[in-house]
């Protein structure tokens, strides 16, 4: 087998690892450190339970710009690693499959359930996260148009300041929320790795 297919496999293996790692990254260590409260007694572990240190509004603020910054990376990485692994699909479409039992007969079962467990993240985000995403974007914004009109201390409505203290009420629990589910989303592309990683490792028997 040519170098150009251990470049593509390597880079379909490594390219999903790092989205699963970067995607989980945002539950393990941003969203943690988001919620953090402004003080904790020592030897406390994620802080999920207690109050965070900043507003609901800054909260919402810090999430989407997370949100915003993994949406403009980790399709994209996904996206290069299953372009690698469907040009090593290719240079191996004439090869025979030594152990590819768990996969079917043939190296496009392997590559391609590898290619579309990886990009799921997308429709996921689309369906499984719309709700959430949606509640915390809409938080974030809430203010936005009146800061750009200049009328931040308007007067609202006692219906509305109910409203927007329910809001901010839901604010830590939507967050939580949301880490749950980005890390069950890190989980497509680790995946992706694993299947790339197996067949990479078939294909090493081939002359």
């Amino acid at each position: 087998m040519g170098t150009d297919l251990r470049i593509a496999q390597a880079i379909g293996t490594l390219g999903c690892a790092m989205a699963a790692s970067g995607i989980a990254s945002l539950s393990i260590m941003s969203i943690p450190n988001i919620l953090i409260p402004e003080r904790r007694p020592p030897g406390a572990t994620l802080p999920f339970e207690d109050t965070p240190g900043t507003s609901t509004a800054h909260l919402t603020h810090q999430w989407f710009d997370l949100y915003d910054r993994g949406s403009k990376i980790f399709p994209g990485i996904s996206a290069v690693s299953s372009l690698a692994n469907l040009y090593a699909l290719w240079e191996l479409r004439d090869s025979p499959t030594p152990v590819l039992g768990f996969f079917g007969s043939n190296w496009t079962t392997c590559y391609l359930a590898a290619v579309g467990v990886t990009m799921s993240i997308v429709p996921f985000t689309l369906t499984a996260m719309k709700k959430t995403n949606a509640k915390l974007k809409a938080h974030a914004k809430r203010d936005d148009a009146a800061g750009a009109e200049g009328t931040e201390g308007m007067v609202v409505s006692p219906q509305e300041k109910a409203k927007r203290a329910r809001d901010d009420s839901e604010v830590v629990e939507l967050v939580q929320h949301w880490a749950k589910l980005n890390l069950i989303r890190a989980m497509l592309p680790l995946v992706g790795a694993g299947i790339g990683f197996y067949a990479a490792v078939s294909s090493w028997a081939i002359p």
